[in-house]
């Protein structure tokens, strides 16, 4: 019984653990696709860039990038925080 049950937490916690890998994995990819189009704008001489949206998906990549326990599985995958964008 004492197998089953440690079995069945080590899954759990498995379970657990990739989820927040690809929640991390998924708001990561956001803040990269959100950089491209700002890089992209900014490089065709666009004025006035807005990057609030960017900011925000870096503020909540961030927050839950320190947010325990979610900073173990951040760490121990080396994901890293996001700057801010900040217009020329």
């Amino acid at each position: 019984m004492n197998v089953l049950f440690t079995l069945a937490l080590l899954a759990g916690l498995a379970m657990w653990g990739l989820a927040v890998y690809r929640r991390l994995h998924r708001l990561r990819r956001a803040i990269l696709l959100e950089w491209k189009a700002l890089d992209a704008r900014e490089k065709a001489g666009e004025t006035g860039i807005d990057g609030t949206r960017y900011n925000q998906l870096a503020t909540a990549y961030n927050a839950a990038l320190e947010a325990f326990p979610d900073n173990v599985i951040a760490g121990l995958a080396g994901f890293r925080a996001a700057q801010k964008f900040v217009s020329s």
